[in-house]
């Protein structure tokens, strides 16, 4: 007992000491896209650690996310419908001569969409971002992150599939399959940390 006492006492004091060591941000990101059938809007919030020290590259963190569609679609009579979309996930970015980074950021969206028909019952879609771009401090006060990112998965029911930017092109000009890749845009800003650093 007395061994599991000082075995957690260590662990609370190791971790105190760790958690002096690290510097959190808190990061958001958006996007929309509008057309004559429909839209949707999306807001992400990252919550990022990095290390204290001037040179710290790497930051990581849970993320969660809200997405909300609108659509007016002939499969519906040209009923109106709309609905949201929420996930978790988490990011590990490395910024590079502060100016660039490269990223991995992972999803879990929970979403009515089944191909192209709306369902009652949601079902979670996995994604798998990796990217990067140009990343830029503006005098500590915030980061400005503007990137390209390809979804390893691709997953045919990805809410992410009307912000796709990239198509491919038969043989005759005639439009193909999306490729998924998509912009972000995104802004952290430093929180206040303990001890004023």
């Amino acid at each position: 007992m007395v061994f599991l006492s000082l075995f957690i006492i260590s662990s609370f004091s190791y971790s105190q000491t760790y958690a002096e060591m690290l510097k959190s941000e808190i990061g958001i990101d958006g996007y929309f896209s509008i057309g004559n059938q429909g839209g949707n809007f999306s807001a992400g919030l990252k919550w990022g650690l990095l290390q204290k020290k001037e040179d710290s590259k790497i930051i990581i963190g849970p993320s969660v996310r809200w997405i909300r569609v609108w659509t007016k679609n002939l499969a519906f009579g040209n009923q109106a419908t709309s609905y949201n979309i929420v996930g978790v996930g988490g990011f590990i970015h490395a910024r590079v001569f502060e100016a660039l980074y490269a990223g991995i950021e992972i999803e879990g969206l929970k979403s009515p969409i089944s191909y192209t028909n709306i369902t009652p019952q949601k079902t979670w879609i996995p994604t798998v971002f990796i990217g990067g771009g140009y990343s830029k401090s503006f005098d500590e006060n915030f980061r400005l992150n503007i990137g390209i990112f390809y979804d390893i998965v691709n997953n045919l029911n990805s809410p992410y599939r009307p912000s796709y930017v990239a198509k491919k092109t038969g043989p005759n000009g005639e439009p193909g399959a999306l490729i998924p890749v998509l912009y972000r845009v995104q802004l952290f800003i430093p929180l206040a940390a303990n001890g004023g650093n």
